[in-house]
């Protein structure tokens, strides 16, 4: 299961859809549990966030 991180911005549902496309199982959370148990993380969005590399 790949986690998309709902933090209130970005456009999740095309996300989503495209990651459904090429046969990914996904969960849209903010939840910490369902981020620890994803086997990938996706951080959608456009641009640079401030302290992440």
């Amino acid at each position: 299961m790949i986690a998309l991180i709902d933090y209130g911005m970005g456009n999740l549902g095309s996300v989503e859809k495209a990651l459904q496309y090429v046969g990914c199982t996904t969960v849209i959370t903010s939840s910490p549990q369902q981020l620890a148990e994803a086997s990938g993380i996706v951080l959608p969005g456009v641009g640079a966030f401030a302290g992440i590399a």
